[in-house]
């Protein structure tokens, strides 16, 4: 039985795959420093003295 694809296909699957990967697990692990700003805002115009600093990443 015949592989479907040769070893440099494979290895370019393998590679978009890994990079793919990467870049959908940074998307969800990055919080943008924008979205950081609104929400501080938002919590300090509501009146709520929340501990942001989990939120800070500078």
């Amino acid at each position: 039985m015949d592989l479907p694809f040769s070893g440099f296909e494979l290895t370019f699957i393998i590679i978009a795959f890994v990079i793919f990967s990467l870049f959908s697990l940074a998307s969800v692990c990055i919080q943008p420093q924008a979205q950081v700003n609104i929400l501080s805002s938002k919590l300090m115009k509501n009146g709520q003295r929340e501990d942001l600093s989990d939120f800070d990443r500078s």
